[in-house]
């Protein structure tokens, strides 16, 4: 899957653009009011807008023309996010361990049924004990878990849908960094774990390197890049947590748009000198803030979709709808002001792609 260009997949328009050649179109016989620009003509007249028309969707699911809305729902409840919401939601995390050889699990498969994107990550942990206890990525790349990955795998290509697959999430945070092993030790488990996917066929299987985009840890990610054959989205995420009692040393509020631009400026500028293809579609794999007043906090949502249209590689954005501690809490459900936000910037149409694109990855993925 990793690379491939944009399929041909452009939408086809009825009325004047079915005419057969050398004939004239029958004009439609529906009124459109004076003056109506043309995109709005479309609209009207239920055709495809001019930039629906032109969007392309790739067989790794960036979209040429908007951006994939999704989250990491409160307890797994995607129902209860998605009427707060009021939409649903295009991409759904979920978080598996390493020793888990059901994967795509029930949940998965459900949401995959329904027409949802599943992105799951799988932890260099043991979800199978007590405790979710950490395993060595060495382990990994020695071949214990061989087993269960090669499962996951068949799961993964018998589905038959593109999936999302991510390997220990943030593996640049001060609590991972060189605590499961050396870079370099992650970096040969990833590519192991694509490898086995590869080798028992699971090519629908997208790969997304997740890291926290933090400013202190973007010195981090050269050693922990696994190569651009064995990445096809590059991910990291958007936080504000000013008044987050779990994290008292942060003390200045950071916008939607403070949050993502450190590690987009990176890949794009430092990126290219470490290896890193800055043309990868970008993934915003985690984002949200904490309280920061009502008019703050709604307007901190509201403004996401303004912004991404200023980030062009970032086509995909998944919230973390979470509480980390009772002082420290991102649930939509938790506060009206973040709730209507989170409504109004999910209606956006920049971040509300429309029927017709989604067939066309549903297209992206027979034509595989």
């Amino acid at each position: 899957m990793a690379a491939a260009g944009a399929l041909a997949l452009a939408m086809t328009l009825v009325g004047a653009a079915s005419a057969p050649p050398g004939e004239a179109a029958a004009p439609d016989r529906r009124s459109v009011p004076p003056d109506t620009p043309s995109e709005d003509a479309a609209t009207f007249l239920g055709l495809p807008a001019a930039t629906e028309y032109r969007c392309t969707v790739s067989e790794i699911l960036e979209p040429s023309c908007g951006v994939w809305w999704g989250a990491s729902p409160y307890e797994n409840r995607v129902e209860q996010l998605e009427q707060a919401a009021d939409r649903d939601m295009d991409i759904v995390y979920t978080w598996r361990g390493i020793d888990q050889a059901d994967i795509p699990g029930r949940r998965e498969r459900s949401m995959a049924a329904e027409g949802k994107f599943v992105h799951t990550n799988i932890e260099a942990r043991r979800f199978t004990r007590p405790g979710h206890p950490a395993v060595s990525y060495a382990s990994i790349a020695d071949g214990e878990f061989d087993e269960q990955l090669r499962s996951q795998a068949r799961g993964i290509a018998e589905l038959g849908v593109p999936y999302f697959v991510t390997f220990d999430h943030e593996a640049d945070a001060n609590r991972r960094y060189n605590k499961r092993g050396t870079p370099e030790e992650f970096v040969a488990s990833w590519r192991h774990i694509v490898d086995l996917y590869r080798a028992e066929g699971a090519d629908n299987a997208i790969w997304v390197w997740n890291v926290t985009g933090w400013e202190a840890n973007l010195d981090r990610l050269p050693g922990l890049w696994p190569g651009n054959d064995y990445v096809d989205w590059i991910s990291w995420e958007a936080y504000n947590m000013s008044t987050c009692d779990a994290q008292p040393n942060w003390t200045e509020t950071h916008s939607f748009e403070e949050a993502l631009r450190p590690a987009y400026d990176w890949i794009q500028t430092e990126g290219p000198a470490h290896g890193i293809d800055p043309d990868k579609p970008v993934m915003i794999g985690e984002m949200g803030t904490t309280d920061i007043g009502p008019r703050e906090t709604l307007e901190w949502y509201s403004e996401i979709p303004d912004v991404l249209r200023r980030y062009e590689r970032v086509r995909a954005v998944k919230m973390w709808d979470n509480e980390l501690t009772p002082g420290c809490d991102f649930r939509i459900g938790a506060n009206e002001y973040a709730q209507r936000g989170f409504q109004l910037a999910g209606q956006d149409p920049y971040v509300r792609l429309p029927e017709r694109v989604r067939r066309l990855a549903e297209d992206a993925a027979r034509r595989d």
